[in-house]
Order: C-alpha cells, then structure tokens, then sequence
C-alpha cells in the first residue's frame, strides 16, 4: 500500500532542493583570477582571435532561447555594460550613440509628388535597425597570454570582447568591423564587466542539457574553437597585412595555426624532465 505522506514529504523535499539549486545559480558570481606580482612574470603577449558563431564548435552560442550576441547588445542598452570605442578601453559611447550603431543605411527613391504626370524622384537615406542576432556573426577577442614563473605554468586571461557585424552602405558591403568593445574581466573592479553579467545567463549545454551551464563557464573552460588574427608584435598589423602571408586568406590560417602550435611548443619548453 502507498504511503501518500511519505510520497508528499519527498515530492516536498525534492521541490524544495530545485528551488535552492535555482536560488544559488541566480546568486553566482565570479572567480577573480589570481593576482600576480610584475616580477613573477617571466614573459606576456597579446592575441587577438576570432569565434566564428557559424562554426559547429561555437552553435551552442547561438541558442535561440539565449544567444550570446543579444546578451550582450542588451546589456549595452541596459547601462549593465560600457560600449568602447577601440580595444585600448579608453573612450566610450554613451546609449544614444551606442544605438545608432551597426545600423545599414539603405537608398530608396521617392517620388516627389505622387499626383503629378512628372515622375520627379528624390533620394531618402534609410537607417535599417539593428539586430543583433541576425547581424552578429562573429566575436573578436583579446586576451593576454603570460607565463607565471612561481606557478611554473602559462595562463591566459580575455581582456574584452568586440561582436563582429557586417557592414553595408548603400548596398556594399564593408566587410566584418567591430561593433564595439567590452571589458571581459576588469582589473580595477571599478565598473561592471562581460564576466558580471555572463556568470548568471545560461547557455545550452551539449554535453547534458540537464547540468546547470553559463556563457562564462563556456569561455573560462575555452570550450569555442577560435583562430589567431594578429599577434602583438612591433608594426602592429594584423597577420593578413604580413609580407610574407601577402592578403591571401589561407596562408593566413596556415600562419595562426603555426602561431597556436608555437604557443603550445613554448609552454612544453619550459618545463624540464
């Protein structure tokens, strides 16, 4: 026979464990890294990549029930995060800049007055909006690559994140530029940053759609497939302006991947056995 109240008690308790496991999740927040004095790193770099969101590895980020491109354009809109102008997070846009960009502007021809024989037109300049899940294709991030000599281990940490559009005026099309740029991680802690608002919005998780799972685990854990752009290095040009690559586009994916394989060389190197 069926014990009714003990079934109630455990429908109760496994109720109440959901509502706490939903409380904790909405309350995450994030993991500083760790802090590192200038003379424990032996040596530092940056790179620039880019997620292509049309990539397999990278779909989970187009989720429509959360996408990651319209997180982040809302959060802009919101006042949750500061639109910069470039990557040297210096100048920033205020809202009412921020929404008038990335929109296309379209001709369209006009008659003059429709009641007349004479088919006089006029030229009107059309700003199409934005949307951002339709327009942003890709991410452009920088990160900081270093070797921490007291650890004995090369890290890496995102410094901020352009979303990537395509650009169309008149009806050509500009290539991907950078809609803007946003702090991922904040040093100074002054100023909300990508990782603030990430930590608590949730992605689908391939692996088991079941586990709690959020945009910043996807880019702590490094679970996006990417290619390197550019280097620092001293004439500051991406790897498409090298001589040696000469603007072709697959020699200069053959030259990231050599980039990515002498990133990995060095962290084996510095190690001895």
């Amino acid at each position: 026979m069926i014990n009714h109240k003990f079934v109630i008690r455990i429908f109760g308790c496994l109720l109440l464990l959901f509502l706490m496991s939903e409380f904790v999740y909405a309350q995450r927040q994030t993991i500083a890294p760790q802090q590192l004095r200038e003379a424990d790193i032996q040596f530092s770099k940056r790179v620039w990549r880019v997620i292509d969101l049309n990539e397999r590895i990278n779909k989970t980020a187009t989720w429509p029930k959360n996408p990651l491109s319209k997180i982040l354009y809302d959060a802009a809109l919101a006042g949750k995060l500061r639109p910069y102008k470039d990557d040297s997070l210096r100048q920033f846009y205020d809202v009412e800049k921020f929404v008038r960009l990335g929109s296309d502007t379209v001709l369209v021809r006009k008659l003059v007055n429709p009641q007349a024989d004479d088919e006089n037109y006029r030229i009107d300049t059309v700003l199409d909006a934005f949307n951002p899940t339709q327009k942003i294709k890709q991410l452009l991030l920088l990160e900081e690559w270093y070797f921490d000599k007291k650890q004995g281990m090369q890290r890496v940490q995102i410094i901020a994140i352009a979303p990537l559009y395509k650009k169309v005026v008149s009806g050509y099309d500009l290539g991907y530029l950078p809609l803007c740029w946003f702090k991922y991680y904040d040093r100074t802690n002054i100023e909300n940053d990508c990782r603030d608002v990430l930590v608590n919005q949730a992605m689908y998780n391939a692996g088991n759609p079941y586990q709690k799972f959020s945009y910043d685990d996807w880019f702590e854990q490094r679970l996006f497939g990417s290619f390197v752009i550019k280097e620092s290095n001293p004439y500051d040009i991406f790897l498409m302006d090298d001589p040696e690559v000469k603007r072709n586009g697959i020699e200069a994916l053959i030259e990231a991947r050599k980039r990515q394989q002498l990133m990995m060389m060095q962290d084996h190197d510095e190690y001895e056995y």
